[in-house]
């Protein structure tokens, strides 16, 4: 029985079902940010999928069981090519006689399925007269998403999920979440064993209206062995103004211990903040961003003082989105999937780093809109000798949206990344520099919400 019919037909139970099917088509000139560099990587392309199932089963008005079910996650269109084998020779058949694509199969490990479906999320809801208890595997989201963030937009890739314990209870306008989880179980605990679970214990507190919300996360996550404690703290706040939104997010992360990686005695010292306000009046809408993460002067040190926004916090077509300078490796192969990534500067996250990000758009017809988006950034902290190398670069997108129907939207972006004297003045030992060209990049999400 399929999984679809099983929950369909679950017994005395009221299945409801949210998520999306996106389609994700990607295209970049450039990222090794160089046309001298003999290993220059030149042109890139390539589309993905993501069918999203958020399904909640109601078991009674006051219990839930809610899953979130992942189908071909990230799979790139092409992936796992339907060929076969001469029948007469035995060799293979050439791809150009291949007959479309089949879904992953088996391997004695298991992992192929995990390209077909993934079971990201399960855990259940109990309302009681006190409030609601939540346990299970469950999405982690708070404020503005610099901390966490549940990574269930369309153009999310990572999402925080966590193996907790919840309660959530509201006085008033007053609402109080405390949680316990596990966030590395290690080795089973005996009697005796090493205790070398990572774990968390949560408190929030947040007083929200209609048009006004304030809220500050506690996280104290610990380990015994190696001995390890850090305090996560975010102050969030929300304004709405009538056509007008505010929300900012101030983050704090301090802590001392040992590290699972062997390195020991550090402490961490380390901090982020975001300020976003938009405003939609009309025809025209807009707005600004302005965020920090801080950096690290001394990078050698038992301080660590780098902090590292959300994954999914996304400003940018290509900065802070793909790895960059990549490069062509020697040899192609499946385990470096034809990037040379040893001389990357910047990855898939905002960290050490200050930006600005201004927006203006314009509703050209109901259905049909197009804004214009400068992200300008630099590193807030680097070595004394690399002080003048500050300026990551700037980036311009222009993107258009359609939305001609309800539950289906199509949006195109294009960006122009000109690179900074971080990139300009580096030179890596044994894959040389010249990282100073631009980069064109091109973006095209579709996307079925229901």
């Amino acid at each position: 029985m399929s999984l679809l019919t099983l929950l369909a037909t679950a017994s005395a139970a009221e299945v409801e079902f949210h998520g999306h099917y996106r389609a994700r088509c990607l295209l970049y000139d450039n990222l090794s940010l160089s046309d001298t560099n003999p290993n220059a990587l030149g042109r890139t392309s390539y589309a993905d999928h993501r069918l999203r199932l958020s399904p909640t089963i109601h078991a009674s008005s006051r219990v839930g069981v809610h899953a979130q079910i992942d189908m071909l996650p990230l799979t790139v269109w092409g992936d796992s090519t339907n060929t076969w084998t001469d029948p007469v020779t035995g060799d293979a058949i050439a791809m150009a006689y291949a007959d479309g694509v089949v879904p992953y199969g088996d391997a004695e490990d298991g992992t192929s399925y995990l390209r077909n479906i993934q079971l990201t999320r399960a855990y259940a809801d109990v309302y009681t007269e006190y409030g609601r208890l939540r346990f299970g595997r469950m999405p982690i989201d708070w404020g503005v998403g610099l901390l966490f963030n549940d990574g269930n937009d369309p153009l999310d890739e990572y999402g925080d999920t966590g193996d907790r314990l919840q309660f959530t209870t509201r006085v008033g306008p007053v609402y109080v979440m405390g949680a316990y989880e596990i966030i590395n179980e290690g080795l089973l605990e005996r009697d005796g064993g090493i205790e070398d679970a990572m774990q968390a214990a949560d408190l929030a507190v947040a007083w929200q209206t209609e048009t006004l919300g304030v809220g500050l996360y506690n996280r104290y996550r610990f380990q015994r062995s190696p001995q390890f404690g850090a305090y996560n703290g975010s102050l969030w706040a929300h304004l709405e103004m009538g056509p007008a939104n505010v929300d900012a997010e101030f983050v704090g992360v301090f802590g001392r211990g040992d590290l699972d990686t062997g390195v020991n005695d550090i402490q961490v010292l380390a901090g982020g903040a975001v300020l976003d306000g938009s405003i939609d009046i009309d025809k025209i809408y807009g707005g600004v961003q302005i965020g920090l993460a801080t950096g690290d002067k001394e990078p050698n040190d038992n301080v660590l003082r780098t902090f590292a926004f959300d994954r999914d916090h996304n400003i940018a077509l290509m900065m802070f989105e793909e790895p960059m300078p990549v490069l062509a490796p020697g040899v192609v192969n499946d385990a470096n999937g034809g990037r040379e990534t040893d001389a990357i500067r910047t990855g898939d996250g905002i960290s050490n780093a200050l930006f600005l990000r201004p927006m203006l758009g314009y509703h050209l017809r109901p259905d049909l809109s197009a804004d214009l988006a400068y992200i300008g950034a630099r590193a807030l902290q680097l070595p004394d000798d690399e002080q003048a190398n500050r300026g990551y670069g700037q980036e311009f997108d222009l993107s258009l949206t359609y939305s001609p129907f309800e539950h289906f939207s199509a949006r195109g972006t294009a960006g122009l990344f000109l690179p900074g004297p971080y990139y300009r003045n580096y030179e890596h030992e044994t894959l040389g520099g010249d990282f100073d060209s631009p980069t064109l990049g091109g973006r095209l999400v579709l996307t079925a919400e229901f």
